[in-house]
């Protein structure tokens, strides 16, 4: 009779466990129920790796589910009257240790007021015994590129069903045994912690330019440090294309603690052919982090306006040549009066 009990026993936790999605409906029709247990699942929830990510990062997130439940209480309800309700006892008596087994386990995240983008829906965990971990699920999470550093709730909804109580009933010496099982519906929340580490950001505040086609000029942008950490040994670098170029694409910027403003000046030069119009520079900062690791900024766009070569290429618009040529005109006109002066006097000598 024992070895029955145990098989019936196994048979049994098999079919719970094989049917995660599939839970049998909650129909009571036998009088008999000889035990009640207290307890349910106890779930944990935790990140495995580091809870540290970049602004801007997008990376997988792994998260794991631990059952922790514990039966609290046993109560005898129905006394067994015979040989096969002493039997059929104790099979719901093995039975009712299930009531600790997550069935089903589905787990979802949501941000809430963390600046994180979920990518990834919800994740079967399957169905977890007490004691139980499953294998890390993985959500992909988007860091927002403007995030503040700062350490940041993520929710964690985990639905479940556990067996609440079960009943037998049959023939136990033939194995013609029936069993109904009460399941509890469960729907909870809990919660994990990322950090958004600090770092520092760049913008472009100010742009100037006066590049004409088919000549060199200065291409100036200051560079503001709108992160929490400071850059060390930042080098500003342009990444041109056609019509502008430069073998002086770098700036050295320096150290820019938070909130510090550098202008950076570059030369470029403007193809001949180029129209005049604005075009689109790719700005980058590279620097050294508070660790000391080398780190590459996100790409900065910067507008470079190309002006027309006749509006700005004239006397008038040439500063050097304007002042050269108003110059060259009053020595002119300086020579015209002394000549017309020395020409003036021979003539009335004559008379």
């Amino acid at each position: 009779m024992s070895k029955l009990i145990v098989m019936v026993f196994l048979i049994s936790i098999l079919l719970v466990q094989s049917s995660a999605e599939n839970i049998p409906p909650n129909i009571w029709t036998f009088t008999d129920d000889y035990f009640t247990a207290y307890g349910s699942p106890e779930m944990v929830v935790s990140i495995t790796g580091s809870p540290e990510y970049d602004k801007g990062e997008t990376s997988t997130i792994l998260v794991q589910v631990m059952n922790q439940g514990k039966i609290i209480g046993f109560e005898s309800e129905d006394k067994p009257v015979g040989s096969n309700e002493v039997a059929l006892s104790k099979i719901e008596q093995q039975l009712e240790y299930g009531i600790t087994t997550a069935v089903g386990v589905v787990a979802s995240i949501s941000a809430g007021d963390a600046p994180v983008d979920i990518k990834t829906p919800p994740q079967s965990a399957g169905t977890l015994v007490s004691g139980q971990v499953s294998q890390p699920l993985g959500f992909e999470i988007k860091i927002w590129d403007n995030a503040p550093a700062g350490k940041y709730t993520l929710e964690v909804n985990l639905t479940y069903q556990y067996q609440k109580d079960v009943q037998v009933d049959g023939n136990a010496s033939n194995n013609q045994i029936d069993y109904n099982m009460l399941y509890q519906h469960v729907n909870e929340t809990h919660e994990i912690f990322i950090i958004v580490k600090e770092q520092a950001d760049f913008e472009a505040i100010e742009v100037t330019s006066d590049l004409l086609a088919g000549k060199a000029g200065i291409f100036s942008i200051t560079f503001h440090n709108t992160g929490e950490e400071t850059a060390s040994r930042a080098t500003a670098r342009l990444r041109l294309s056609d019509p502008l170029s430069s073998t002086d694409y770098t700036a050295y910027l320096g150290d820019m603690e938070p909130g510090d403003q550098v202008l950076a000046m570059f030369n470029i030069d403007v193809d001949p052919d180029a129209t005049p119009k604005a075009y689109s520079v790719k700005a980058e900062i590279e620097y050294e982090d508070a660790e000391g690791q080398t780190r590459i900024s996100d790409i900065i766009y910067v507008p470079a306006e190309v002006g027309d070569q006749e509006e700005g290429g004239g006397i008038l618009g040439n500063p050097l040549l304007l002042g050269a040529g108003l110059i060259v005109i009053a020595v002119l006109i300086f020579l015209y009066l002394k000549r017309r002066e020395g020409g003036g006097g021979s003539g009335s000598g004559s008379e």
